[in-house]
């Protein structure tokens, strides 16, 4: 089986999870990784069996011919899937997801990053050491302005870029509060436990996916704006310049969201703990499914 998710060359923290955990949970099941994007349906499309799980990567470029598994994928870039033929959707991320890719509604669970409880503790309260943590959305990066921001106000910075995941968590679930410009930043604050404020400050933001997401713990996203900085690939003096302006702008902001905790979100632990025992149902089922397909019985 291979594990199919879009690989930034950089790294992205929500996309390396796949790599991650999947082979914690299908133990011996996975044949390797592939990239998803349009010039890999091909290579892909050669395959015996293709994985989705964490990601926006439900859309038409999942390749038609393999027999696909569909564990928690959300849709929400470019255009639905064209064929879900020989497709076994055992859950997705969301209700709009199930809408837009016409599957039924109890399809719809949470994202399945929700696995990692299985791996890391909550930790206590009084023995979170970040008081304030932030962590962007990997689009967003460039020019450091985010850690200048974050040092300066002595906010916790979080980089999503890279691959060790592991560090990522760790210091998701120490904190006390997080704010999220990444959507996975706020899936694991959530489920360990850390109330978390969701902001953007692009308008590519992709509500979509974080409204498909959010609906199916009951709460309702609605990010705070955050001032953009110009994303200065001509290395332009003038945008430089401003950006400068923008950075004294966006620590405001961020001064005024770390000093408002009664602000943020977070999930009812009963709804939380209803999807962890109904995602755990459903890798044991595939866990089964895997083992008779290997010993040719499925």
């Amino acid at each position: 089986m291979k594990v199919i998710y879009f690989q930034d060359p950089r790294g992205n923290f929500g996309d390396e999870l796949n790599r991650w955990l999947w082979p914690r949970i299908f133990d011996g099941a996975i044949s390797g990784y592939g990239h998803h994007g349009i010039e890999t349906m091909a290579e892909n499309g050669r395959e015996d069996l293709l994985f989705y799980g964490i990601g926006t990567i439900l859309n038409d470029r999942i390749p038609e011919a393999p027999e696909k598994i569909i564990f928690g994928s959300g849709y929400g870039y470019g255009a639905a899937p064209r064929n879900l033929g020989r497709c076994n959707v055992v859950f997705v991320r969301g209700r709009k997801t199930a809408d837009a890719i016409g599957v039924s509604a109890d399809k719809a669970l949470t994202d399945p990053a929700l696995l990692l409880r299985r791996f890391f503790p909550v930790v206590p309260e009084s023995e979170r050491r970040y008081q304030v943590s932030f962590i962007p959305h990997h689009t967003t990066v460039g020019g450091d302005f985010w850690r200048m921001a974050c040092r300066d106000l002595g906010i916790h910075y979080i980089d999503p870029c890279g691959f060790d995941v592991e560090t990522v968590i760790e210091q998701i679930s120490a904190s006390r509060l997080l704010i999220a410009e990444a959507m996975h930043g706020a899936i694991v604050a959530d489920m360990f436990r850390v109330p978390w404020i969701p902001v953007s400050s692009v308008s590519e933001t992709n509500d979509f996916k974080w409204q498909d997401w959010c609906g199916t713990l009951d709460l309702s996203y609605a990010p705070v704006q955050l001032t953009p900085i110009f994303r200065n690939t001509g290395h332009s003096r003038l945008k430089n310049w401003l950006n400068r302006i923008k950075l004294m702008a966006r620590k405001r902001e961020l001064r005024a969201l770390a000093g408002s905790p009664e602000s943020a979100l977070l999930s009812d632990e009963r709804v939380l703990d209803a999807h962890r025992a109904a995602m755990d149902e459903r890798v044991c089922q595939l866990q089964d499914y895997l083992r008779e397909r290997a010993s040719g019985r499925a």
